[in-house]
């Protein structure tokens, strides 16, 4: 075992599943991954709990999982939207999946980052709600391994977010300004990276094929899906922009600190950051449909986008594309 250092954001801690007070529901729409661990342990289960996991728990070459009921429910989310297993046996018999949602961790070599994800309605709401500038507290835990990673460039990484979250931090500064900052930034460090193989295109896009590219995905709601298709405005309103950019800000935040340090994996940082902007062009333009949502339905409209687009890989691979060979810089700060 080594020992690692742990990132967390300062309000990590402060999350705690409301469990049959959300909003929504985290055991409905998604397919309900088992560790192989809890697989092991369910198969010691008896009785009537024991027979519903043996009629409902199904592998395939990916690994286990339940098979869902009418309405694309977990079979074990009761009336009452409570888990029956959690209720009979005890939370150490959650999933590993269901035990870490909304929570997320990446290992980054010597040390890992973990935080909250917007999918989660209690999440959002924390998030959005925060009066400090984001930061992280640091705490150690034991590991089997190490990641290996380019170190050099991890380091190069780690000086770019520092330089983004200075500017976003920023007082008496546009929101739009602070966007075309941190793309300069982005495209700075990206040419630097790819030399005469840099590419950021040039595709005059607009607010509509942003909605095009969300109709495109695959949907857990396809109220969500309706709801995309009802949005007439051109683009976002800046009026709205600016004045719900402590929203944005926190959005585009948790997109960088999320996603930014991954591309030490692929090398590809300004789609990285693009994922953020694009985030922030179709919340505000939501927003701007609302005309001035109040603060319950600008949580519901954070977390509707992030379950609907982060937590699919075939819509983060559809993302990754268009932000990548689909939408330039230059289009992203236009369109906001």
């Amino acid at each position: 075992m080594v020992t690692i250092k742990v990132f967390v954001p300062t309000y990590f801690h402060k999350f705690c599943c409301i469990a049959d007070k959300c909003p929504d529901s985290c055991c409905i729409g998604w397919e309900v991954d088992i560790d192989g661990e809890t697989a092991d342990k369910y198969s010691t289960v008896d009785g009537e709990l024991g027979d519903k996991i043996k009629k409902h728990l199904v592998s395939d070459d990916d690994g286990y999982m339940f098979t869902l009921c009418e309405g694309d429910r977990c079979p074990f989310l009761n009336d009452c939207k409570l888990c029956e297993i959690q209720k009979s046996a005890g939370e150490s018999f959650l999933s590993r999946t269901c035990t870490l949602f909304p929570r997320f961790f990446d290992d980054f070599g010597s040390f890992r980052e973990m935080g909250l994800g917007f999918a989660c309605p209690e999440a959002a709401r924390i998030m959005l709600s925060e009066s400090e500038d984001f930061s992280l507290i640091c705490q150690d835990t034991s590991d089997d391994e190490n990641t290996e990673v380019d170190e050099d460039f991890l380091r190069s990484l780690l000086d770019l977010r520092a330089e983004i979250f200075s500017v976003l931090n920023e007082k008496d500064v546009s929101f739009r300004d602070k966007i075309q900052s941190v793309l300069t930034k982005a495209k700075h460090f990206q040419k630097k990276t790819d030399g005469e193989d840099f590419f950021d295109g040039d595709f005059n896009r607009s607010f509509d094929d942003c909605l095009s590219v969300l109709l495109e995905m695959e949907y857990i709601s396809e109220k969500r899906r309706s709801f995309i298709e009802q949005i007439k405005i051109k683009k976002p309103s800046e009026v709205i922009v600016e004045k719900y950019k402590d929203d944005f800000e926190k959005l585009m935040k948790y997109y960088i600190f999320r996603y930014l340090l991954k591309a030490v994996y692929d090398y590809d940082v300004l789609t990285k950051v693009k994922y953020s902007v694009f985030a922030c062009i179709v919340t505000a333009g939501i927003y701007t449909h609302f005309g001035t949502p109040d603060f319950e339905t600008r949580v519901k409209i954070m977390y509707g986008y992030s379950k609907e687009v982060e937590y699919s890989d075939m819509n983060m691979e559809l993302l990754d594309e268009v932000m990548y060979g689909g939408f330039s810089s230059d289009d992203l700060l236009a369109i906001l």
